[in-house]
């Protein structure tokens, strides 16, 4: 009964995740109007690598005590067990970061790329503004700050708007 218990809380633990995977892959096949060709390729590839890898590390994870407890690692057992483990761990190492990338590449390949608002590479500044204009005086430095941020200087007289 034990065994039981761990294989329902790993179906328990698993089953969001899967959850989303088939909700995902269900919503890129039925809404494939919405997505360009390359990126919905690679939204399905990407969704379908990950569930692979989950329902292969969810069966490793319910079959693993099952055979421990029929005694299967006995009489060389062990040592297929073992490779059996290290199979699905490399598997699942490599198809995690694939179904990842083909996910993160579906999204980046969806945007189209956007023109610049203003094409700068081709602006020149228009001719005869600055003709004629003597270079702008050099400006005098800051006064001096007091303690408080203020200046030393008195406040420029106040100017009537003229609008």
């Amino acid at each position: 009964m034990e065994l039981f218990g761990f294989s329902i809380l790993q179906i328990g633990g698993e089953l969001p995740t899967l959850a989303v995977l088939v909700t995902g892959l269900v919503l890129a096949v039925a809404r494939r109007g919405r997505l360009p060709h390359r990126a919905r390729a690679l939204m399905i590839s990407g969704i379908a690598v990950l569930l692979a890898v989950s329902l292969l590390s969810l069966t490793l994870n319910l079959v693993l005590p099952h055979l421990l407890d029929v005694g299967w690692a006995g009489g060389g057992g062990y040592r297929r067990l073992r490779l059996f483990s290290l199979a699905v761990g490399a598997l699942w190492a490599i198809g995690y970061p694939v179904g990842l990338g083909l996910l993160v590449a579906a999204a980046l390949a969806g945007r189209p790329i956007a023109a610049p608002a203003v094409d700068w590479a081709g602006w020149t500044p228009p001719a005869g503004d600055d003709e004629g204009q003597p270079d702008p005086a050099p400006q005098s430095p800051a006064p001096p700050a007091t303690q408080w941020g203020g200046s030393d200087l008195p406040a420029p007289p106040a100017t009537q708007d003229r609008t």
